[in-house]
């Protein structure tokens, strides 16, 4: 029997009718993509399900929706395939449709219109299949001698899902990876190897699994790479040199090569939990911080995963220093140094000399972001002086200002500042990449939160792309061109454009778009960058920057530049495209030239990709 509601008075009343209010909003009309931020529907043609997520347990726990959400994916997709086995069988009244509520986190009494309404008890595919056969068995509409009995028949019954394809995903040439892998299992997360291979997480009968999608001569193939987690795959990472992978099962990192058939697992304790981790460039060395979930310490690891054993370099010196440090490591370029922030300081490490040396760089006040020249040899970073305001609302005339600092790093791995290149300004800058002449790329503009939270921005009118001066020594320079790079310039951007794949921190589903069957969970920030600048042969296409700013700073975490000479005309269309399909999950190859999605465009929530430009031109295409 289910418990009944254990608070006091009102608010348990008010509790129930807020429920019941959504439901009832919800189910007589079509729903819309995603009702609130309290509510998230999933709808196929026989199904639809409210969600009332769940809140974590704890700080330092994992949000419980990062596997609520794609089960109730898998759940739905198995499930409208179930009535439309019986339907096709002719052992079910015709029109039967299912209308569910999940709310784990809310206690409603039994009787709550239950002839109209199924309350699902938990995810779990034999309970949830038990609870939908007993309510068609109290309802008379089916044939009883033909309910499945188990959850592995709903993995073995003929595949009858509805797939409807969006027509713009055939216009524009978008590959669908999992069509050559049929399945009802939706894929729910994914890493980008290389220019042909993704690994992709699938919720399964009790948790997920890990598959390795290969696309290479028109041909697309799957193959499963993992079986069942302990807990829940997540966090996937492919090394740089693609041969490995690094993820998490229930927070705790492991490391697989791809040639083999096992994973090794980096920290035997289980009071371990990984903060972030991040590959080396050109190796396969994995850096990261780990929380020791009882005494709140924090660790820094280096593990080479060739080698399958951890590095002591630079264990004993951060150690001092681990629990003020930044959950972000930035790898040098040549993947020979990385770098470590505090608040106010920059560390250094370097993997050939064996040596870690900190406090290279402090200022006075925050850091906020941080990058390295391509020779791996000088950084960048942002200083913010100041502080917000308003919790929810960003404006940068909140602040002082912020400056751009330029570091060089000597051979004794202490650092000097250069400063000709200083920058300061009372708006916000943001760092993109070193430029040619050893000068800094960034962007200068007027920046505050819009009224509508939407995921794509366009600030092209507010921000300026701008080269710091040059520096003051350096062996480009001569008489002829000093006169040209003594002071910052700006360059000719024909737009800027920004797309957000959060709205905020804690908003973390989203309907995947079209169909509106499954829905993404995500919660980490990439917000992508589009810049109508002409990129340099000598400039790297692949510029990440992480932003250490905290809300209510609209693009914090993971910041991604692609530049392009696309017209800011396509361009919009690209991000509209984007923004009205609800487009989430975004990677890109190394080279930028393709870009990788999940998406409902045919049925379950499924892995697409395209090549960046024709995807643009084909929208151009269609719009005219």
């Amino acid at each position: 029997m289910m418990m009944k509601a254990d608070f006091s008075g009102i608010s348990a009343k008010l509790a129930i009718c807020m429920i019941l209010a959504i439901i009832a909003t919800l189910l007589p009309e079509q729903l819309p993509a995603q009702t609130n931020e309290q509510s998230v529907s999933f709808r196929t043609p026989s199904i639809e399900l409210v969600f009332q997520p769940s809140l974590r347990s704890g700080v330092n726990s994992a949000n419980p929706n990062n596997i609520e959400v794609p089960r109730l994916n898998l759940l739905v997709n198995l499930f409208e395939n179930y009535l439309q086995y019986l339907t096709r069988l002719q052992k079910i009244a015709t029109g039967t449709s299912l209308r569910i509520i999940h709310a784990p986190g809310l206690a409603l009494d039994d009787g709550v219109a239950s002839n109209k309404l199924l309350r699902l008890q938990e995810t779990g595919l034999n309970t949830s299949l038990s609870q939908i056969n007993q309510y068609f068995k109290d309802l008379g509409i089916t044939d009883t001698n033909y309910h499945l009995e188990s959850a592995d028949s709903l993995f073995s019954i003929p595949d009858h899902l509805p797939r409807p394809i969006s027509k713009i995903a055939i216009r524009t040439e978008l590959i669908n990876h999992s069509f050559f892998q049929k399945s009802l299992e939706p894929d729910t997360d994914f890493c980008v190897v290389d220019d042909n291979r993704v690994i992709t997480a699938r919720p399964f009968q009790r948790s997920n699994r890990l598959f390795l999608m290969t696309d290479a001569d028109n041909v697309c193939r799957a193959e499963q790479l993992l079986g069942q987690a302990k807990t829940w795959y997540a966090d996937l990472s492919a090394s740089g040199d693609s041969r490995y992978i690094a993820f998490t099962d229930g927070l705790r990192p492991l490391v697989m090569s791809l040639s083999a058939s096992a994973s090794t697992r980096l920290f035997e304790s289980d009071n371990l939990i990984l903060l972030s981790m991040h590959w080396a460039p050109q190796q396969p060395l994995l850096a990261g911080l780990m929380l020791d979930n009882q005494t709140q310490e924090r660790s820094f690891f280096l593990y080479d995963a060739e080698a399958g054993t951890m590095l002591p370099t630079g264990e004993a010196e951060i150690a001092k220093e681990a629990n003020y440090i930044n959950p972000y490591v930035s790898w040098s370029p040549d993947g020979k140094r990385l770098l470590l922030t505090s608040a106010r300081s920059v560390h250094i490490l370097d993997i050939e000399a064996g040596k870690a040396s900190m406090h290279i760089a402090r200022v006075p006040n925050e850091i906020a972001e941080i990058i390295w020249s391509d020779d791996s040899s000088s950084f960048a970073l942002v200083e913010v002086i100041g502080q917000a305001r308003q919790r929810y609302v960003f404006d940068d005339l909140d602040y002082r200002k912020c400056v751009l600092h330029r570091y060089r790093i000597k051979p004794d791995f202490s650092a000097n500042e250069d400063h000709a290149q200083r920058v300061e300004s009372r708006n916000t800058i943001k760092l993109v990449s070193f430029w040619t002449n050893d000068r800094v790329l960034y962007l200068e503009g007027r920046l505050i939160s819009k009224r509508l939270n939407t995921p794509f921005w366009d600030l092209s009118s507010e921000f300026t792309a701008n080269l710091t001066a040059g520096p003051t020594t350096s062996a480009t320079r001569d008489a002829s061109e000093k006169g040209l790079i003594d002071t910052t310039s700006k360059l000719p951007m024909q737009y800027l454009y920004v797309f957000r794949n959060l709205d905020g921190k804690f908003n973390n589903i989203y309907d995947a778009g079209f169909n509106h069957s499954n829905n993404l969970y995500i919660d980490k920030f990439e917000n992508i960058w589009f810049i109508g600048l002409r990129r340099p042969e000598e400039i790297s296409q692949q510029q990440n920057v992480y932003s250490y700013r905290q809300a209510p700073y609209p693009f914090p975490e993971n910041n991604v530049s692609v530049f392009g000479d696309i017209s800011a005309t396509k361009m919009t269309l690209f991000l509209k495209f984007l923004e009205e399909y609800n487009l989430r999950m975004l990677r890109f190859n190394h080279s930028i030239s393709r870009i990788f999605m999940l998406a409902n465009f045919s049925g379950p929530l499924n892995l697409w990709s395209g090549d960046l430009r024709k995807l643009v031109e084909g929208l151009s295409n269609s719009e005219n």
